[in-house]
């Protein structure tokens, strides 16, 4: 009988580990995998759509709030019934802990993000190293999130894994869109964690003819606003908000930019890169695994760096031609297939053991 397993996170709202589950889980189903989705929060997203539409079972606790112990009690009664448990992020990843204790299921844990707020407080440490340390194996996205995640549990044992993110390179490079000329695109969040700001703020040292697209939504955007009309720049970023047609939105442009001020992998950059474009990016674990020497990298918030470096690759057409040739070679090593397969094998692996 195929392995039952149950990815557990607390909503398919927009993000790098929503966006992984809505290409991982219909692949997984393809391939033959009993594979569910549990999630805390229903949101009716592209994401949620995409996992329902590939025959993949959503099962939700319609949560008020993320932080209600008592759901651990409602997950304990739904995760009997599979063989492994796959948490998502911090709050699948402590209430799968509680719940699964005294049950023989195995338990998986994904890492999505070199950095977090918990880690500042050390009094939280033992407490972490507990929850943790019910789970058989705890994959991190990159090399970089692996290492902090070690650091900060003072672990280094076999229950670690580097699996890296993944896409469909095959349908991010087959599409085709007319491109917008001297056109910059950001796709990603508008969270404390990205920095959006910067580039906004790099505008005003660009030709005038040099336009910007932000895609995301969130609770840094309306500041986002702020800051272009201060720059006096707000005539030429363009804020495009939550979209579905994303892919073509990076196919249109003529370099993405992904800056931020930590980052678990880079998703948006590979998917830049995928379709072909330059990709600048703020020198930071995570996405320097995916961009460094192919792309460029800038020291976060350093305006100047940026401005000079997207003038650079607008002016030399032969520096422009081969960084994107050698953008979508490097996509091609994080295809999705190669994911699915090692996750699948991880799965395997902790059932017989």
């Amino acid at each position: 009988m195929p392995v039952k397993v149950l990815h557990v996170i607390s909503s398919l709202e927009i993000g790098g580990a929503q966006r992984l589950l809505s290409d991982l889980l219909p692949l997984q189903k393809q391939q033959g995998l009993d594979v569910s989705l549990l999630v805390l929060r229903s949101e009716a997203t592209d994401f949620s759509k995409k996992i329902a539409a590939a025959g993949v079972p959503i099962l939700s606790l319609n949560a008020q709030s993320y932080r209600n112990p008592f759901l651990a009690i409602k997950i304990r009664r739904i995760i009997r019934s599979y063989d492994v448990i796959h948490a998502h992020l911090v709050h699948a990843l402590y209430l799968c802990s509680f719940a699964a204790r005294g049950l023989s299921l195995k338990l998986v844990y994904t890492e999505h993000s070199t950095y977090n707020n918990r880690r500042v407080h050390f009094i939280l440490r033992p407490i972490e190293r507990w929850i943790y340390g019910r789970y058989q194996k705890l994959i991190s996205i990159s090399p970089q999130t692996q290492q902090g995640l070690q650091r900060w549990l003072q672990a280094d044992d076999d229950r670690f894994l580097v699996i890296n993110n993944g896409i469909d390179t095959k349908l991010f490079a087959s599409i085709h869109q007319e491109m917008i000329p001297k056109s910059l695109i950001m796709v990603s969040r508008f969270v404390p964690s990205k920095d959006q700001k910067t580039v906004i703020r790099a505008m005003q040292l660009l030709d005038k003819d040099i336009t910007l697209r932000l895609v995301g939504d969130g609770e840094t955007l309306s500041h986002c606003k702020q800051v272009a009309k201060a720059c006096k720049v707000d005539d030429r970023v363009f804020f495009l908000g939550a979209r579905t047609d994303v892919a073509e939105l990076m196919a249109g442009s003529y370099i993405g930019i992904q800056s931020s001020r930590w980052e678990g992998f880079g998703l948006a950059a590979l998917e830049m890169m995928a379709v072909g474009l330059p990709v600048i990016a703020t020198d930071v674990d995570g996405l320097k695994q995916v961009v460094e020497g192919v792309g460029v990298l800038f020291p976060v918030g350093d305006v100047v760096a940026l401005s000079q470096t997207i003038q650079a690759i607008m002016g030399d057409k032969t520096i422009y031609d081969r960084m994107s040739r050698l953008s979508k070679e490097r996509a091609k090593g994080y295809d999705m297939s190669l994911l699915v397969s090692e996750y699948s094998e991880v799965y395997k692996h902790i059932c017989v053991c």
